[in-house]
């Protein structure tokens, strides 16, 4: 044990050591592209240029290589031969690229494998990573490790700045002193959280949607006084999918507040004691289940599908998939709406995403990256590429008669080992499109879906804090990140104030001392160096 750190660090200096090695390689060799992962610059000019057709012959073919995470997705983690794969070979297809697509684990497990594929320099031409400061190759930017792409973009991709939102080119996890080092893969929507209430209940009550934490509590005591074993407001553990009421108090945990010129965590400042003194009430009546810091996912979903639940708080594109379809009892209605307003008129459920899933980078090592970018210029704009994302190969995965689709959801090709999951997450370089407007549209429940996702947008905590870089106390120090991470003391100390373990008061003024004390002042002094320069200027 006592040897791992020293060894962590080796491994990281021969990471950037093999990173600069390649770099100035890149730089200083003229090899013809004949390098693992490049394609020389004859075969380069053959790429397809948006929505064109592809090269005749597959010699033509440049070959563009990705290393991405199986994002836990079973029939991924089965496949052992990717260049056979029929997906592959059918988007090899479309595209008229020469595609070596490889998987490594998911997290936790890909940030240490893929320090280890830097530490070996054993690198694809297009790398996955959380951010161009990835932590699994420190310094790569200064040490000139990864290409500088906007001036790339403008020239092999340039749709990918009209399609992908300035916002996230201006994030830090894709460009660094105004200058472009990453392509951001997306997620969609960027917003999604909404309150989930059982409609059939609030119609048996003859009560409106709640709106206000009263008006929250007084549905909250109906279900309990209509069954006992009822659970008002279904919690799981870690508060995972269950953080609603701390945007009425206007302290959502992992968001920050200018005070006194401080950019400050939420989570330290006073009034989240009256927030937790809300979530306390809550469990000590009931309304929340007793069980709430321990409640395992499988078994918490059980309970709403079970029909025991009377709310809980999702995402709006899981309402027919994850809940409607799976209810044992069919007559059950849901409604998604807004979180609560307090008392002041705080609200907000959940803070809007900056919309990155991840970030590709390309290595100095890739010869050819116009190679790559052409891809993803595809990628982003072919038809063929866009029902490829969608609906998986024509006549396997779906059919097409007269320009409709058909796309059968209990088709063993798109059901078993979440085979769907292949084509639209797992190899789509454009990002995660399993909620993609086209997926979203083919279900019945598609006006009901999109209401949702406009409700969440609606309900979303807009802050400038998803795009403050992770600060150097908490990279030392995980357990201060501000929020309801599993570890960290924000969530050890809420918890035993809620199960009146500890008294409330005593227990928070002694959290701020520690998270202050373990260098909570100094990521403050860094978090507000950080707003003056990239939000307040």
């Amino acid at each position: 044990m006592k040897g791992r750190p020293a060894q962590k660090g080796l491994v990281m200096l021969t990471a950037m050591s093999l990173l600069l090695t390649g770099a100035l390689a890149a730089c200083s060799k003229s090899d013809g592209g004949k390098s693992a992962g490049s394609a020389s610059p004859a075969t380069a000019s053959a790429a397809p240029a948006s929505g064109s057709a592809a090269p005749a012959t597959p010699k033509e073919r440049p070959k563009v290589s990705l290393l991405l995470s199986h994002a836990a997705v079973i029939y991924t983690k089965g496949v052992t031969n990717w260049k056979d794969n029929e997906y592959v070979k059918e988007l090899e297809r479309l595209s008229g690229f020469d595609l070596q697509y490889e998987f490594l684990g998911h997290y936790p497990d890909f940030i240490p494998q893929l320090t280890t594929r830097f530490a070996s320099a054993n690198l694809a031409d297009l790398m996955r990573t959380e951010g161009i400061e990835s932590s699994a190759a420190p310094g790569a930017i200064d040490a000139g490790a990864f290409h500088e792409l906007g001036p790339l973009i403008d020239k092999y991709a340039p749709s990918l700045k009209k399609l992908i939102p300035q916002s996230a080119w201006d994030s830090p996890k894709v460009s660094k002193n105004g200058k472009i080092y990453g392509i951001p893969a997306m997620i969609e929507p960027v917003a999604s959280r909404v309150a989930y209430i059982r409609q059939d209940w609030l119609d048996k009550f003859n009560m409106k949607a709640p709106s206000t934490l009263d008006e929250w509590l007084a549905y909250f005591e109906a279900v309990k006084k209509n069954d006992k074993d009822a659970i008002p407001f279904a919690v799981r553990e870690n508060m995972g999918y269950s953080e609603m009421f701390f945007g009425a108090f206007g302290v959502y945990p992992t968001d920050w507040t200018v005070i006194d010129g401080k950019y400050t965590p939420n989570m330290i400042r006073p009034e989240m004691k009256e927030a937790i003194k809300f979530w306390k009430m809550l469990y000590d009546k009931g309304y929340v289940n007793s069980n709430m810091f321990t409640n395992k996912a499988a078994d918490w979903t059980a309970a709403i599908t079970q029909g025991k639940a009377g709310s809980w708080m999702h995402d709006a594109p899981n309402y027919a998939t994850s809940f409607v379809n799976q209810m044992q009892d069919k007559s059950v209605k849901l409604a998604m709406i807004p979180g609560p307003v307090g008392p002041k008129g705080d609200k907000g459920l959940f803070p809007k995403s900056d919309g990155i899933y991840f970030v590709f980078v390309i290595p100095t090592k890739t010869k050819n990256p116009e190679n790559a970018l052409k891809f993803l210029e595809w990628a982003w704009t072919n038809e063929d590429a866009q029902k490829f994302w969608a609906y998986g190969i024509k006549d396997i995965n779906y059919k097409e008669t007269n320009g409709k689709i058909e796309w059968n959801p209990e088709n063993p090709r798109n059901k078993d080992n979440g085979e769907n999951l292949v084509y639209r997450l797992s190899l789509n370089p454009k990002g995660a499109g399993n909620n993609a407007d086209r997926v979203l549209a083919l279900d019945p429940n598609y006006e009901t879906i999109k209401k949702g996702i406009q409700t969440a947008d609606a309900s979303a905590i807009v802050t400038p804090m998803v795009n403050m870089p992770l600060l150097s106390p908490f990279k030392t120090n995980p357990e201060l990140v501000p929020g309801l991470g599993a570890g960290t003391l924000f969530l050890d100390m809420f918890a035993k104030v809620v199960t009146g373990k500890e008294e409330l008061d005593k227990a928070f003024d002694a959290f701020v001392a520690e998270w202050t004390k373990r260098g909570g002042d100094k990521a403050i002094a860094e978090a507000t160096e950080w707003y003056n320069k990239s939000v307040n200027k």
